[in-house]
């Protein structure tokens, strides 16, 4: 596929404008890679976009370590207070970001009050998470996405190997999403 075509599905600078919302889910990733996460979801808080932050993400990559507490961790040496974090240590994946997230929030208070949430993750990731969080979560509920580094992830991915290996399963997954009818058809 081209560099170019991958480049507009995947790295959409309109993401890095941040929208107020109710809740918002940082997704989860391996804990060498939460410090990048945790400091978009820092930035997004200390702006003003959120007040309560659900740090999902169960021991996956690392078996030892749930993904939330490394989330949650980085989040509080980036002075995100520890009563804005929700721990969700459920979800082994994307969708069980969005559903064990789901959950948190229903917890917490009545979800039909809930008017918008705030997807945050990394560039490469974003456009994935936001299809999904579309199909699964409420569709009472507004859906926004936030991220930074846009233009570094976009020129970084074609050198960079963690980011290259990303950039394809990304594509490899919407591309699979398409075919099954769950996702508009994005030319992959």
């Amino acid at each position: 596929m081209e560099v170019e075509k991958i480049d507009g599905i995947l790295f959409d600078e309109n993401y890095e404008a941040l929208v107020k919302s109710d809740f918002a889910i940082l997704c989860g990733t391996a804990p060498e890679y939460a410090h990048i996460r945790a400091e978009i979801a820092a930035s997004f808080y200390k702006k003003g976009g959120t007040q309560t932050i659900i740090a999902s993400g169960a021991a996956v990559a690392d078996k030892s370590v749930k993904e939330c507490s490394v989330l949650k961790k980085e989040l509080l040496e980036r002075g995100v207070p520890q009563n804005a974090i929700i721990e969700e240590p459920r979800a082994y994946d994307t969708i069980q970001n969005m559903t064990c997230a789901l959950t948190e929030i229903c917890k917490r208070t009545d979800i039909m009050k809930v008017e918008s949430l705030t997807i945050i993750t990394e560039p490469f990731h974003m456009r994935r998470a936001l299809c999904l969080a579309n199909i699964l979560l409420p569709e009472f509920i507004k859906i926004y996405g936030y991220t930074q580094g846009v233009a570094f992830q976009r020129e970084q991915w074609k050198t960079d190997e963690r980011l290259n290996n990303c950039v394809k399963n990304e594509i490899s997954i919407l591309k699979q999403l398409a075919e099954k009818g769950r996702i508009e058809d994005l030319g992959l």
